[in-house]
């Protein structure tokens, strides 16, 4: 009994260093090149417009507008590649209209708050 239950904890450890280790390299990827979600799981497109007073962004992206919400779990990723600088966090004052960015939502669902934005920065 002691090592099936020492064999499910290892396992469930591994699973869960699995899903840290994803959300802290996506800091080091480019926008459209997270391996398995992009486009699948993510939208990619521009920002139509930015409410600061309820944290939340209006996306325009090849399927359609989406209304994108914010929490303070949000993690904001600065795409610096095209400059050839690295990445850096953000905040939500880094959001401007017209912005290329990419969205991770929560449980892959596009009504949810988002898990993570990647802004792309050209200047």
């Amino acid at each position: 009994m002691m090592k099936k239950f020492t064999a499910i904890y290892i396992i469930s450890l591994w699973f869960l260093t699995l899903a840290y280790a994803e959300k802290t390299t996506e800091l080091y990827l480019p926008i459209g090149k997270s391996p398995g979600l992009s486009a699948k799981y993510s939208l990619i497109g521009t920002i139509a417009e930015v409410n600061s007073q309820d944290h939340t962004l209006t996306v325009t992206g090849a399927s359609g507008t989406y209304s994108v919400n914010t929490t303070e779990y949000t993690l904001i990723f600065l795409d610096k590649s095209r400059l050839r600088q690295p990445n850096r966090y953000g905040a939500f004052s880094d959001f401007k209209t017209g912005m290329l960015i990419e969205v991770r939502f929560e449980a892959d669902k596009r009504h949810r708050p988002a898990e993570w934005i990647k802004l792309q920065i050209d200047k």
